[in-house]
């Protein structure tokens, strides 16, 4: 295919073409993975309109660090940080480098690093999920 360039020029020659280059078949990979994040920040836009919050009773709890912790004891300070870190900066950064992993591997540059970090961070929030559930479990012991 052949086109004029999109610039237009008063001089008295003509403009220069350049050739686009498309494909014949439509990528339908690419199409569902667009969808898909469209539809995934459908979803973060209606989100808060859509959630319901949690009913504590007649008044607000503040100060409440988990459901039956408070915030000012070390079970409950210590969960808050193990759920923090476990449940969702280590999943976080572990998607993130091994995507970055793929980005180089598909590349060709050197991607063991960051596959490895990345597996790592998922044990590691796999391993906090465990201990949060040992501080839930001694909960009950006195």
């Amino acid at each position: 295919m052949r086109t004029a360039s999109a610039v237009w020029r008063c001089s008295i020659g003509s403009a220069q073409t350049s050739t686009i280059y498309r494909p014949k078949d439509i990528d339908w990979i690419h199409v569902a993975v667009k969808v898909a994040l469209g539809l995934m920040l459908l979803g973060y836009a209606v989100a808060p309109f859509a959630a319901s919050a949690q009913n504590l009773g007649t008044s607000p709890q503040f100060g409440q660090a988990v459901q039956g912790q408070q915030a000012t004891t070390v079970e409950g300070t210590v969960l808050n940080i193990v759920n923090w870190g476990c449940n969702v900066i280590a999943p976080v950064i572990a998607v993130a480098c091994l995507g970055v992993a793929g980005w180089h591997f598909k590349s060709g540059r050197g991607y063991l690093g960051w596959g490895v970090s990345g597996v790592a961070l998922m044990v590691i929030s796999g391993l906090g999920r465990m201990a949060e559930g040992f501080i839930t479990q001694a909960q009950g012991i006195q």
